[in-house]
């Protein structure tokens, strides 16, 4: 009865020992994986855009705007994000989160909010009075009245006029000179007819360099890409590079992608339909003309609002040959995308 009892204590102790032993090795393994998962996860998912936005007050913001993300494929990924109220200034830390499946991302940026400066209404009611004056002309051409005045007058010498008919006579002589006076100015007309076969003139803006020109107008824009295209459009009337090759060039052979605001400098791209030519302008004044090959809705994303089809890498790659696609927006997730064909 002693040796079983022994051998009960002696076979506990040794499974004891074992379980000592194995367990943390166990554990260890199970979180190393863990870690190696998340590792995995994180460098599946990315999250794209700057760290740190500055605006003003009256700018609109959309964190869609200027972030996207996207997976180990490069294909959209849903982006969700924290709220910011971006009316009032200050600074804001905007949450961004992406998902897909059991990759995640999650990034914070930096929201700067700057007063808009009210002295820049000043200057633009400043600009709006140097405007009215020429309603200060308009009066100009009230001076007609006193010259009815004038007829009148020029009509009570007439009736002098039947007093002393002899002066009239005189008064008839200098007349026929002043009219052989424009037969001899006559000969001089063909030569004022020169000058006004020069109409070249007016298309030299058109060739400006760095222009975007359709339907007459030219809208200007700036070499710029993916990292600040976003904060020169919000900068001013001027439209800006995306994606694709952000130097736009008439003879690398790939795609460049503008984008503009509407209600903005873009907004005549709404105007443009198949078959319209558009031309453009390198920084040294080249010009290529495009032929517009297609229209589409997208999202954010994207994606075509009809059908779903994801359209991301048809505007923002570089490849297909000598291309441009004009982007804006047409609601607050709704993009209109215009590509055209060299």
């Amino acid at each position: 009865m002693k040796s079983s009892r022994r051998k009960k204590i002696i076979f506990s102790a040794v499974i004891v020992c074992l379980l000592l032993l194995f367990v943390p090795i166990i554990f260890s393994s199970i979180s190393d994986a863990q870690a190696e998962k998340k590792e995995g996860y994180e460098d599946q998912v990315k999250i794209y855009g700057e760290d740190v936005i500055t605006i003003t007050e009256n700018d609109s913001f959309h964190p869609k705007q200027y972030y996207k993300a996207v997976g180990d494929d490069y294909q959209p990924v849903q982006l969700n994000y924290t709220n910011v109220n971006t009316r009032k200034p200050g600074r804001y830390s905007l949450i961004l989160t992406a998902k897909n499946k059991k990759d995640y991302d999650k990034r914070t940026a930096l929201i700067i909010v700057e007063k808009d400066k009210p002295h820049n209404v000043a200057k633009a009611e400043k600009k709006t009075q140097p405007s009215q004056p020429p309603a200060s002309t308009t009066p100009k051409v009230v001076p007609a009245e006193p010259a009815q005045n004038s007829t009148i007058q020029e009509s009570t010498p007439s009736a002098e006029a039947q007093q002393a008919p002899i002066e009239n006579t005189q008064e008839t002589v200098p007349q026929q000179q002043q009219t052989a006076s424009p037969q001899e100015a006559q000969p001089t007309a063909p030569a004022n007819t020169q000058p006004a076969v020069e109409p070249p003139a007016p298309q030299q803006p058109v060739l400006q360099p760095n222009q975007i020109s359709f339907h007459g107008q030219s809208i200007p824009y700036q070499n710029a890409g993916q990292g600040s295209g976003q904060g020169v459009i919000n900068g001013g009337s001027i439209a800006a590079t995306w994606g694709g090759n952000p130097i736009q060039s008439g003879t690398d052979n790939q795609n460049t992608h503008f984008i503009g605001h509407n209600p903005g400098i873009f907004s005549p791209v709404l105007a443009l339909g198949g078959g319209d030519a558009i031309t453009v302008t390198d920084s040294a004044g080249n010009a290529t003309t495009y032929i517009v090959n297609g229209l589409v809705q997208v999202d954010d994303s994207g994606r075509d609002i009809a059908s779903g089809i994801d359209n991301w890498d048809q505007i923002t790659s570089a490849g297909g040959g000598e291309r441009i696609t004009l982007q804006t927006c047409i609601g607050d997730s709704v993009n209109l995308i215009v590509y055209a064909q060299a």
